[in-house]
């Protein structure tokens, strides 16, 4: 028993020798930014796949008897989804000025309905929206697209993280990997909605799959001197593969083809995790002392010496099946204990529900704030590119900012800056196309920042007995914002072009005055530590 317990003493400092830098860190940091870089591809090609082009109510007795687009519009249009109930027969056997003149007496005691068929405008883009007329009562279909995608990732980050935890980091990567392989491009040739949407959603399980794995084994692998640096990088390559998307759709105009040059950045993860080893610090967790030596002893032979662990390991020192179960059992009373404390002590119950409503604005405004290229007479290749660089900016930036302002002040200050942009940007002239795009930028800017700072806030905030809990169920929260902000757009879009704005800007101002009410006094707080550790031995 002791020379196990030296044996993964000895482990476990030859792996933090490893994870300063070595050819393993290396493997491993590729293997979570290529991860993070699809699954920025996979989100924000939304964009561009489910662009809405223009469309119109189509009247086709008016157009055989050779009106123009402008004529009809004029006599028997109300929007782009509705039209006057005349009979279009008759109008189509008068001459223009002789069908003006007959609708004015009849124009108060004609209905409105609905128009029965649409023309959509493919001269610029092919995309699933006029390929499967995602338009007027058929609206909601087309945020539907990314709900169900946004929602296989949590699933993917969910259950597949579980799995990952029971049966290795590596496992869960090339369950992701597989699921790519088979489903992006699927995606992109069939030829039924109900099919893509299906498609959609096992695409998000990949991506989540492979980003939460791929990001818990680059934190397994990586040292504290390496770990921030390395994840802050990782992070960079989400808004990388916005760029990247940004071009390919630049070039690639039907959607079909984009959607199957996604596959091709499959390839290099691949060979990278085929290659790549599973986690030591999760074998040597599982008490698979001997595997982790082989992982490590391949990487750094010159640290570690083979006679460290005995030739004759005996089956006891490897847990057995029903062992791993009753450590599960514990791990989910553990968690379920962690909820009841952070629900039961009024400090932390009030301070989880600012979290919460935290990570949801913050991640809900931020994709509104991306899906509102639409709202704006904006070229989208440009906004995208330009949403991409300000995310790159806040994530180098918040270190800088934190030097001089507290997670807690520097969060307030920014949420407050997000919501006056976005206030103003409902005040502003919409043909003032730059300075609504500076302030969009900005906006954010402010968000991706504000983020990173609530994720460091989270991390003060609550003691280590249900850190983890109220950072994984925040983050859960996140997602969920997620979900909901293609339907933000779409919806409210569909009311007043400001009123997407307003609502982000008064839900960004209320949770800055929210962080607010947390008292100095509950951050680090050692009372509520010693506390809840009571707590949770009772």
């Amino acid at each position: 028993m002791e020379n196990e317990k030296n044996q993964e003493k000895c482990l476990v400092r030859t792996l933090d020798e490893l994870g300063r830098s070595s050819k393993l860190l290396w493997v491993v940091f590729i293997v979570s930014a290529l991860a993070s870089l699809t699954n920025g591809l996979h989100s924000m090609s939304y964009v561009f796949i489910a662009e809405v082009p223009i469309y119109r109510c189509s009247i086709p007795e008016l157009k055989n008897a050779n009106w123009t687009d402008e004529q009809i519009k004029n006599i028997s249009i109300i929007d782009d989804c509705q039209k006057y109930d005349y009979n279009y027969t008759y109008l189509a056997s008068l001459r223009h000025e002789e069908a003006i003149e007959y609708v004015k007496d009849i124009e108060f005691n004609t209905s409105v309905v609905s128009c029965s068929s649409i023309v959509l405008d493919k001269s610029e883009r092919s995309t699933i929206v006029d390929e499967w007329q995602l338009v007027c009562d058929r609206n909601l279909y087309r945020a539907n697209t990314f709900f169900v995608f946004a929602f296989g990732r949590l699933l993917g980050f969910g259950i597949l993280g579980m799995y990952a935890d029971k049966y290795g980091r590596k496992k869960s990567l090339i369950i992701g990997l597989i699921l790519q392989i088979i489903v992006v491009p699927s995606s992109a040739v069939t030829p039924w909605f109900s099919g893509y949407i299906f498609l959609k959603l096992i695409t998000g399980i990949g991506v989540g799959a492979l980003y939460s794995s791929g990001y818990t084994i680059l934190s397994e692998v990586a040292n504290d001197s390496r770990r921030k640096i390395l994840g802050v990088f990782t992070d960079v390559m989400y808004p990388v593969g916005t760029c990247i998307v940004v071009t390919l759709a630049y070039f690639i105009t039907n959607w079909r083809y984009l959607q199957m040059t996604l596959a091709v950045f499959t390839i290099p993860l691949m060979i990278l995790i085929w290659i790549m080893p599973e986690s030591p610090q999760w074998l040597i967790s599982q008490n698979r002392h001997d595997k982790a030596q082989k992982v490590i002893q391949k990487y750094c032979k010159d640290i570690i010496a083979p006679t460290l662990v005995p030739e004759n390991l005996t089956r006891e020192s490897i847990p057995t099946e029903s062992t791993k179960n009753s450590q599960y059992k514990i791990l989910i009373h553990r968690y379920f204990e962690s909820m009841r404390i952070l629900f039961t002590n009024p400090s932390l119950r009030k301070n989880i529900i600012i979290m919460y409503f935290s990570f949801f604005v913050s991640i809900s405004v931020g994709y509104s704030l991306i899906f509102s290229v639409d709202t704006f007479n904006i070229n989208r290749y440009i906004y995208m590119a330009t949403a991409a660089s300000s995310e790159i900016l806040a994530l180098m930036t918040v270190p800088v900012i934190l030097i001089f302002l507290s997670c807690q002040n520097a969060t307030v200050v920014i949420y407050v800056t997000a919501s006056i942009c976005m206030f103003s940007i409902v005040v502003i002239p919409r043909d003032e196309i730059y300075i609504v795009l500076g302030l969009t930028m900005l906006s954010k800017f402010c968000l991706t920042a504000c983020f990173t700072t609530i994720m460091l806030l989270s991390s003060e905030l609550f003691p280590p007995s249900v850190r983890n809990s109220s950072l994984g169920t925040s983050l859960l929260m996140g997602q969920v914002g997620c979900m909901t902000a293609p339907y933000i757009v779409d919806l409210l879009g569909k009311i007043a072009w400001w009123a997407p704005n307003t609502l982000c800007g008064t839900l960004t101002l209320i949770a800055g005055l929210l962080i607010l009410v947390i008292s100095k006094k509950e951050l680090n707080n050692n009372d509520s530590n010693s506390n809840s550790e009571e707590e949770m031995k009772i």
